[in-house]
């Protein structure tokens, strides 16, 4: 089956909502320098900035700005797998999804795929210009590094997320309730803004099984090691994210036909 037609129909959806809601364009690229300066102001008032850089072993700067830039990467690439369910059945358009001759799962694992020049866009607005002023060229080259592990974060994390939306929709008639209380935990448990290494032993666990942490605990151990981490920990991150992803696709491939399944049992809504 030929994707690029699919690929190009989901581009056009999401930059076309985008030309036409250009605020949230500039939110977007706001974001992460909102987020790092209120984290660094609520956290100068109780500890010093060398105080974190001490335990960390990285500029809170470049950790929080790099904490934002990754979790709305992250977020950007899959928030739209998760609600698409949901989405799909509130609005009525599932029952032309599902008699699509395009598969489903398909379809799900395409739509990340355009959010990811968002990212690289996201990245050159935020990444770029601060380590590049911190760490001059050495920034600038890390800097490019660390966009394409968030878009790898994301893409990584797509067969999960297609499981826990196909999942979630299953169990729960209402289930973007739960959604919304699962995706936030989601984003703390992939350890972007609290380092995995300072996490419970049980909730470090947890972490393990999600396949974008691994691609994020990367990212600081690529801030720390100044833009040269160690081959072996590259080599072995790298691979257990990637080995959870696809492990992850049968199950996330037999969610998408239970949830089809269902939904065919039970008719169209109206």
């Amino acid at each position: 089956m030929n994707v690029l037609p699919l690929i190009k129909s989901e581009m056009l959806l999401v930059y076309g909502e985008l030309v036409r809601r250009r605020q949230v364009l500039f939110t977007y690229v706001a974001y992460p320098y909102i987020m790092t300066f209120f984290i660094i102001f609520v956290g100068s008032s109780v500890g010093s900035l060398e105080n974190f850089e001490v335990r960390v072993g990285v500029n809170p700067f470049l950790f929080f700005i790099t904490a934002s830039f990754n979790f709305l990467a992250i977020l950007g690439i899959v928030d739209d797998v998760l609600w698409s369910p949901i989405y799909d059945d509130n609005i009525g358009t599932l029952p032309y999804v599902l008699s699509s001759t395009t598969p489903w799962f398909l379809r799900l694992l395409i739509i990340p795929i355009p959010r990811l020049v968002l990212t690289i866009i996201l990245g050159f607005t935020s990444l770029v210009p601060l380590l590049t002023y911190f760490e001059g060229i050495n920034g600038f080259l890390t800097s490019l590094l660390l966009m394409g592990l968030a878009c790898l974060a994301g893409l990584l994390l797509s067969t999960f997320a297609i499981l826990l939306a196909c999942g979630v929709s299953m169990l729960m008639g209402e289930s973007w309730r739960l959604l919304n209380i699962v995706r936030p935990l989601m984003m703390i448990l992939l350890g972007i803004y609290y380092p995995r290494v300072l996490m419970p032993f049980t909730v470090r666990v947890i972490s393990y099984l999600l396949p974008s942490s691994h691609v994020v605990d990367l990212t600081l151990y690529t801030l720390v090691g100044g833009g040269t981490p160690e081959v072996l920990t590259v080599l072995t991150m790298l691979g257990l994210g990637i080995a959870l992803a696809i492990a992850y696709g049968p199950l996330s491939y037999g969610s998408t036909k239970s949830l089809e399944m269902k939904k065919l049992r039970e008719g169209v809504k109206t």
